[in-house]
This record gives C-alpha cells, sequence and structure tokens, in this order.
C-alpha cells in the first residue's frame, strides 16, 4: 500500500506536508524522532518545522499508522506501523542504537490477548546498557 492510500484509508486528508513526514519515517532503517525527522527534511522542505512535524506525528500515531514508543529520557521515537516494528538496545554512555531485529513480546502479545479478549495495538520495550565499544574503555580506564 502506498502512503497516500494509507492516510486515505484511515480518512486522513493527504497532505504535503504529512506525506513528508511518513515518507522519512517510513525510508528510516531505525525508529527516528521528530528532532531527526526535522533534521533530515528540513532542506528538503521549506514546509518543515518543529511543531508541524509533532503536529502531524501525533496525528498518524493517533491513526496507528505509526509507533511511538518512548525512551527513559523522555524522547518519543516513531516508526511505521507494521507487523515487523522494531525495538532498540540504547547504550547509555555514548547514545548509539542498536535494532533488534525481532519482537521479543510477539509471544507475551498472543498470550495476554487470548487471556483477556483485548486486541494490543501497540507495546512499548526499552532496554539501555552499555556498548561494547564502551564497556572497552571503560575497562581500559581501570587498568
Amino acid at each position: 500500500m502506498n502512503l497516500e492510500s494509507l492516510l486515505k484509508s484511515k480518512g486522513l486528508r493527504v497532505t504535503k506536508t504529512r506525506l513528508e513526514v511518513l515518507d522519512l519515517v517510513d525510508k528510516c532503517n531505525q525508529p527516528v524522532s521528530a528532532e531527526q525527522i526535522f533534521n533530515i527534511g528540513k532542506d528538503k522542505s521549506k514546509n518543515f518545522d518543529l511543531s508541524t512535524i509533532y503536529r502531524n506525528l501525533n496525528i498518524l500515531e493517533e491513526n496507528n499508522i505509526l509507533i511511538k514508543n518512548t525512551d527513559l529520557n523522555g524522547v518519543s521515537f516513531y516508526q511505521v506501523n507494521k507487523k515487523e516494528h522494531k525495538h532498540i538496545l540504547k547504550c547509555v554512555i555514548c547514545g548509539k542504537k542498536i535494532i533488534i531485529d525481532n519482537c521479543p513480546l510477539d509471544d507475551i502479545k498472543e498470550k495476554l490477548e487470548y487471556e483477556t479478549d483485548f486486541k494490543i495495538l501497540n507495546h512499548n520495550l526499552e532496554f539501555s546498557g552499555i556498548c561494547p565499544e564502551c564497556l572497552e574503555k571503560e575497562k581500559s580506564k581501570t587498568n
């Protein structure tokens, strides 16, 4: 399904800015923040300002087109709502993010849906730790 059809299927107006925001999120290989979307798109479009991006992200998330995950620092990251959504490992020292290719919660989600008759639309999961490079730097400091 193309992005324009996706918006129409949710009863949303198709605007240039909405398409641009959705296209940028869709093309990113990992969940992205509003600020990252702004920085990527500001040179491509004169319609880009942070308030417009936030407004469109909220509309797309409310209509279940995007998934929003908020990290421990309160920063929200967005990705297109597909069956293969991604979770992230985030280094607390350097901020590096590593994508987890499969969702470790799929089995739990199915069990919860079966047991409760809920249709679960979204979930959040964040792992934080120290990446191998930062661990190595920490080791070299103590030696």
